[in-house]
């Protein structure tokens, strides 16, 4: 009974580790994506000159 219990917690942990990491790579590719939309000109206002 308490093998299968720490079984079920290591799958859990490495359940939750995983998606934690993918949160984490996704989080930083938005913000490396978002730093580089602010270094090229903007599209917009070179439309509207």
């Amino acid at each position: 009974m308490l093998e299968d219990v720490l079984i079920t917690l290591d799958i859990m942990w490495k359940g939750m580790f995983g998606i934690f990491s993918v949160i984490l790579i996704i989080t930083l590719i938005v913000i490396l994506i978002q730093k580089f939309e602010q270094k090229l000109p903007d599209k917009a206002s070179e439309k509207e000159q």
